[in-house]
């Protein structure tokens, strides 16, 4: 399984580019071609007023080459790039493989962090996911730790003085196609 998470930049208005990707966005990415899961982490409010939010999402293919054809379809080139362009800053994306994790509970329902950092706080039960490459400053090293938690007060306490190297959001998985697929 090839497993993918990208942090990106908004691209003009992030309140706009916010709306556009959790009400239009998703159903546009969702029919690329090869595609197994797709999972958009979306800011909670807080994130997007203090202006660290970026747009997080993760990938699921059935294997690299898959990927790779997914992206090179003119499907992706001619909808997907489009759409992308107009709420993101894609030259300033940054992307990463998960090569190995741990069994993180279904996010469904809860409230997310991801720390891109390899040293999490205390005070939550951490999941670490390692990657292929090195997360984004102001992030270190080659994880990023998930935690779920009840309520954003929890999650962005947790997340407090971290300048950009977390993100607290609410998951929300759109593309599930077999009961074999799993988003971990």
């Amino acid at each position: 399984m090839q497993h993918r998470i990208f942090l990106v930049p908004p691209h003009g208005d992030p309140e706009d580019g916010r709306v556009h990707w959790e009400r239009r966005h998703g159903d546009l990415f969702t029919a690329t071609p090869g595609l197994l899961g797709y999972r958009q982490n979306r800011p909670v409010a807080e994130e997007w007023a203090r202006g660290t939010a970026r747009f997080c999402s993760e990938t699921w293919f059935a294997d690299r080459d898959a990927e790779r054809r997914a992206y090179s379809s003119a499907y992706y080139r001619d909808v997907v790039t489009a759409d992308e362009m107009s709420f993101l800053d894609r030259d300033a994306a940054w992307s990463a493989a998960v090569v190995a994790g741990s069994g993180e509970p279904d996010p469904a329902g809860g409230v997310r962090v991801l720390w891109f950092d390899d040293y999490p706080p205390p005070g939550a039960r951490w999941h670490p996911l390692e990657l292929s490459r090195p997360v984004p400053p102001p992030g270190r090293g080659t994880r990023v730790y998930t935690a779920l938690v009840a309520e954003a007060a929890e999650a962005l306490s947790l997340t407090r003085g971290a300048e950009g190297a977390a993100l607290v959001c609410r998951p929300v998985t759109f593309a599930e196609p077999s009961p074999k697929w799993s988003p971990r």
